[in-house]
C-alpha cells in the first residue's frame, strides 16, 4: 500500500512538471514498469486525476496515447488579508487564479466582524466561480501579523490593536475547509520564487505595504530551497519599527501623490530609504541571500529610484560583511502576490504529502 502510494505520488509529480507524457515516458522519468503505470493511469483516468492529452507526434507506427494532470480537479484559494484591503483569490492546483474578488475590511467592526467578513467573501467567491466547499483543498489567509497556532496579532503603528485573533478556527468553523495562517510577507516570497521560476537556495523579499493612515509600512521574507523559513516560533524575517509616516490625514498613496506633485520624488525617497534600509541591511547581513527582491509598487514611477537609492545604501554598508556584488532586483510578480502565494502555500503542502494528497483528491 506504501509502495503503491509513492509509485502514484512520482507520477504525479512526472506529469505536473512535464505537463503531457505517455505511458513509456512516465515509465522512464520514474523508473517504473509499464505495467505499473499502465494500472495507476487507468486508477488516476477513473478518479478524474489525469486525463487524455491527445497523441504523440508519430515517428512511425501506432502513436502513444498523452496523459496529463487534471489541474481542475480540485481547487485553493488565498486570501490576502491587507488591512485595510481584502482579496480572496481561488487557484487551480497548478497555482493558476481562476476568479478572485476584492473589498475593503470593516476594520471599525472588530477583529471578530472582519473574519466573519473573510468568511463571507470565501464564501461568495466559492458560489460564484460554480464550486462547493468541498472542491476546495485548503484555505491560504496571509496577513501583517505575528503568528502562532493559527492566531494573528497585530503590532504595529496605525494597524488595529488585535491580539491572539483565533483566524484559523474562524474560518474553518465557517468554511469546513483547512485553514493555514501566516504571514503576508511570506507568502508574497513564495509567490514571487514560484511564478519566476527561481532556484535560489536563499532568497530575501523586501516589501512595502500601505499603512491604515498615511503610513508606508516594510516586512519581510525569507525562503530556503524554495520554502519559506519561519523560524521556531513562526514569524523569521518579520521586521518591526520598519515604517514611515508620510501624513495624518490622508492615505499612503495619496500621499506618495502629493508628495510626487508637491516636490522633488527625490526627497520623498530618501526620507523613506533612510527609515527603512537598517532592516534592509539587517535582513541581507543575516541571511546572505542568492538574491535580493524588493517590491516597492506601491511608490509607482518613483520605485526604480527607490530601489537605485537603497541599493547604492546597502553597498556602502555591506562591502566589509560579503564579497559580494550586492544587486537589489526588483519584484517581477506584480499581481496580488499574497493572495497567490497564500494558495501556493495550501499546493506546496498538499503535494508533499502522499496521504493528504490522495485523501483529498
Amino acid at each position: 500500500m506504501i509502495r503503491r502510494k509513492l509509485n502514484s505520488t512520482r507520477v504525479i509529480s512526472a506529469l505536473r512538471k512535464k505537463r503531457c507524457l505517455s505511458k513509456k515516458e512516465i515509465a522512464y522519468i520514474c523508473r517504473l514498469s509499464l505495467p505499473t503505470v499502465d494500472s495507476i493511469i487507468r486508477l488516476f483516468l477513473n478518479k478524474g486525476i489525469v486525463k487524455e492529452a491527445g497523441y504523440e507526434t508519430s515517428s512511425g507506427g501506432r502513436r502513444p496515447m498523452l496523459y496529463q494532470f487534471n489541474d481542475k480537479i480540485k481547487y485553493a484559494i488565498g486570501v490576502d488579508f491587507e488591512i485595510p484591503e481584502l482579496t480572496v483569490l481561488i487557484t487551480d492546483l497548478s497555482g493558476s487564479p481562476v476568479n478572485k474578488s476584492a473589498s475593503h475590511l470593516p476594520v471599525e467592526a472588530g477583529a471578530g466582524r472582519a473574519i466573519q467578513f473573510v468568511g463571507e467573501q470565501i464564501g461568495n467567491l466559492v458560489k460564484n466561480t460554480q464550486l462547493r466547499n468541498e472542491d476546495v483543498v485548503g484555505i491560504g489567509f496571509g496577513a501583517p501579523a505575528f503568528i502562532r497556532n493559527g492566531e494573528m496579532t497585530l503590532s504595529g503603528k496605525n494597524l488595529p490593536p488585535w491580539r491572539n485573533v483565533p483566524v484559523k478556527r474562524m474560518l474553518e468553523e465557517m468554511t469546513g475547509v483547512p485553514v493555514t495562517v501566516d504571514n503576508d510577507v511570506n507568502l508574497m516570497t513564495l509567490s514571487e520564487s514560484h511564478h519566476m521560476k527561481y532556484q535560489d537556495e536563499v532568497l530575501v523579499y523586501l516589501t512595502l505595504r500601505r499603512g491604515t493612515r498615511g503610513d508606508i509600512r516594510m516586512g519581510g521574507g525569507v525562503l530556503l530551497k524554495g520554502e519559506v523559513f519561519h523560524g521556531a516560533h513562526g514569524n523569521a524575517g518579520t521586521l518591526r519599527h520598519a515604517y514611515m509616516n508620510l501624513s495624518k490625514r490622508m492615505n499612503a498613496e495619496e500621499a506618495i501623490e502629493e508628495a510626487i506633485a508637491d516636490r522633488d520624488p527625490q526627497e520623498m525617497v530618501e526620507k523613506l530609504k533612510n527609515h527603512l534600509v537598517i532592516p534592509m541591511i539587517n535582513m541581507i547581513s543575516l541571511f546572505d541571500p542568492d538574491r535580493a527582491v524588493i517590491n516597492a509598487d506601491i511608490l509607482g514611477e518613483s520605485e526604480p529610484l527607490f530601489i537605485q537609492e537603497c541599493e547604492e545604501e546597502l553597498k556602502r554598508h555591506l562591502p566589509g560583511v560579503f564579497n559580494w556584488d550586492l544587486r537589489l532586483e526588483p519584484a517581477r510578480d506584480r499581481e496580488f502576490p499574497c493572495a497567490k502565494g497564500a494558495a501556493l502555500s495550501i499546493l506546496q503542502a498538499l503535494f508533499k504529502n502522499p496521504d493528504v494528497f490522495f485523501e483529498k483528491l
